[in-house]
C-alpha cells in the first residue's frame, strides 16, 4: 500500500538515455510532416521537407503592403500596353516578375499577414485560435492555446526582425570593433562598416529641409531627406525629385549655360493642368485658360528656342519638347514626344499639346501681339494653327521599368548638350536609339543623390553652427 502511494506521488519513472539517444546514434531524423486525417480525410503519403514549397527569398518579401500593391498595379498597366513587344525579352521578364509580385500578396492573405514600412510580417488580428496554427505551418484545423498562439506570434516577429537585419543573400558573421564581416556570394569575407553610422546621418538629416536654388527664389523646389527614398536602387522617381533636378539644369555653370534664358522649362504638374484648361468644353473655357496662363507669368513661350515639357501618366514618365525655328527657317513650332517604353499614347499627347499652343496663340492675338517682334515668319504666325508640326522621336530605351524619371532628365540634359541655338527639322537626326547608352541615363540615380547628400549635409552644418 505504501509502494502504491509512492508511486502515486512521485509520478512515471523516465528512462532519459532511452528517450533521448546521443548525437552519435546515426544521422538527424528528417522532419515530416503528416497533415490531419481529420482535415484531409483519406490518409496521404507523408510529405518531406524537402519536397515542401520553399518560402520565397525575392525582393517582395521585403516591401510593404502597400508597396507590394503599387508595384503589381504598375505591372498590370505594362503588361497590359504595348510596351513589352519594345523589350529585349518580348516581356517575358515583366510578366514573370508580376507573377512572382502576385503570388507574394496571395500568400500574405492566405497565411493572414500584413506587412508594414518597417519590413516585418505582422500577423492579422484572429478571432479563432486555430487560423494562428494554420498560418505557421501547424496541421490543418488543430487548435492552439492562447499561450501558444501568442508565442507563434513572437516567433514570426523575431524572425521578421532577424531577417531585416541582414543584408539579402550573404551571411552576416558576428561584429568586432563596430565593423561587420559579411560573406557575400560565398566569396572570400569582406570587411564593411556596419548601418550604425548610416542611421545616425538619417537621424541627424530627417528633420532637415532644403530648398533649392533657395529659400528666396519664388519657385524654389522643398525637398525633405525622407525625398531621397525614390533614388534607391530600382526606385520610381518622384515628382519631387523629378522638379529638383528639372531646376538644377536651368542653373548656369559654365559660361555657355548663358543661352539657356532662351529654354524655358515646365514642372511636372503642369500637363496635368495644360489638359484641364485646353480639353476641356466650351463655356468657361476661355476663363479657365486665362486663368491658366499663369504658370508662365510674364514669358512669351513663341520667344523661347525650346520649352521642355515633362508628362507623368500612368505610373510613367515621358517628355515632350516644343521647338520653335528660326524666323529664317520658315517653319512653324515643331513638337517632339520622347518616350523610352513607348508607352505614352503620341497622337493624345500631339493633341493636348497642339491645343495649348493654339490656345496661347489665339489669346496674344487677341491682346494684339506684334508678330514682327517674334522669331516666327510673319507668314507663319498668321496661319501659324496650321502650321505646327508634330514628331514622335526614336530614343534609346529603358532595360527596367522604373528608370523612365531618369530617362526624362537625362534627355533634358543631353538635348542641352546637343542642340543648336534653335533647331530646323533636319536637325532631328541628332537623336536615334544610338543617341546615348542607356546606362549612361541610370546613371543619373547615383548622381542625383549626392548631389542632394551634398545639400543635405551643408544644410545640416549650417544649421548646427546657428544653434550649438
Amino acid at each position: 500500500m505504501e509502494g502504491e502511494n509512492k508511486r502515486k506521488r512521485g509520478g512515471i519513472p523516465l528512462d532519459f538515455q532511452l528517450l533521448l539517444p546521443s548525437t552519435d546514434a546515426g544521422p538527424e531524423p528528417q522532419l515530416v510532416v503528416v497533415p490531419s486525417a481529420a482535415a484531409t480525410g483519406p490518409a496521404e503519403e507523408p510529405v518531406s521537407a524537402a519536397d515542401a514549397e520553399p518560402e520565397p527569398h525575392g525582393e517582395e518579401t521585403c516591401m510593404s503592403d502597400e508597396t507590394l500593391d503599387f508595384k503589381i498595379r504598375r505591372f498590370r498597366n505594362l503588361v497590359g500596353s504595348t510596351m513589352p513587344s519594345n523589350l529585349p525579352d518580348r516581356g517575358n521578364k515583366l510578366r514573370a516578375t508580376l507573377k512572382r509580385y502576385e503570388a507574394e500578396m496571395e500568400r500574405r492573405r492566405l497565411r493572414g499577414i500584413a506587412k508594414g514600412n518597417d519590413g516585418c510580417e505582422k500577423p492579422k488580428q484572429s478571432h479563432s485560435s486555430s487560423s494562428v496554427g494554420a498560418s505557421n505551418g501547424l496541421s490543418g484545423g488543430a487548435p492552439v492555446s492562447k499561450f501558444g498562439s501568442r508565442l507563434l506570434m513572437k516567433l514570426d516577429e523575431d524572425v521578421c526582425l532577424r531577417n531585416a537585419s541582414q543584408p539579402q543573400h550573404s551571411h552576416r558573421l558576428r561584429p568586432r570593433n563596430g565593423q561587420t564581416l559579411v560573406l557575400v556570394d560565398e566569396e572570400e569575407p569582406q570587411l564593411i562598416e556596419t548601418n550604425e553610422q548610416a542611421d545616425k546621418v538619417d537621424d541627424c538629416m530627417k528633420d532637415i529641409m532644403v530648398y533649392y536654388p533657395s529659400r528666396e527664389d519664388p519657385e524654389s523646389v522643398e525637398i525633405c531627406y525622407s525625398d531621397l527614398k525614390c533614388l534607391a536602387p530600382e526606385g520610381y522617381l518622384s515628382s519631387t525629385i523629378m522638379n529638383f533636378y528639372i531646376r538644377y539644369l536651368q542653373q548656369p555653370r559654365s559660361p555657355r549655360d548663358r543661352g539657356r534664358c532662351d529654354y524655358h522649362f515646365f514642372n511636372t504638374y503642369f500637363y496635368k493642368k495644360l489638359k484641364e484648361a485646353v480639353l476641356k468644353e466650351r463655356g468657361d473655357k476661355e476663363a479657365l485658360f486665362v486663368k491658366f496662363r499663369r504658370w508662365w507669368k510674364g514669358v512669351n513661350i513663341f520667344e523661347k528656342a525650346y520649352i521642355f515639357l515633362p508628362i507623368h501618366e500612368q505610373l510613367h514618365w515621358s517628355l515632350v519638347i516644343i521647338c520653335i525655328p528660326d524666323k529664317e527657317d520658315e517653319s512653324g513650332p515643331i513638337v517632339l514626344h520622347l518616350d523610352s517604353l513607348g508607352y505614352h499614347s503620341s497622337r493624345s499627347v500631339f493633341d493636348s499639346v497642339k491645343s495649348f499652343l493654339k490656345e496661347e496663340w489665339n489669346y496674344l492675338n487677341n491682346q494684339g501681339e506684334d508678330p514682327f517682334e517674334l522669331p516666327i515668319a510673319n507668314k507663319i504666325w498668321k496661319n501659324l494653327p496650321r502650321r505646327i508640326d508634330e514628331k514622335k522621336i526614336m530614343v534609346p530605351q529603358q532595360k527596367n521599368d522604373y528608370d523612365c524619371g531618369l530617362f526624362v532628365l537625362f534627355f533634358m540634359e543631353r538635348f542641352i548638350e546637343d542642340a543648336p541655338e534653335r533647331l530646323k527639322k533636319m536637325g532631328l537626326d541628332m537623336f536615334g536609339r544610338q543617341w546615348f547608352k542607356p546606362e549612361e541615363a541610370s546613371d543619373l540615380r547615383r548622381k542625383i543623390r549626392d548631389i542632394l547628400m551634398i545639400k543635405f549635409k551643408s544644410a545640416s552644418e549650417n544649421r548646427s553652427a546657428s544653434d550649438p
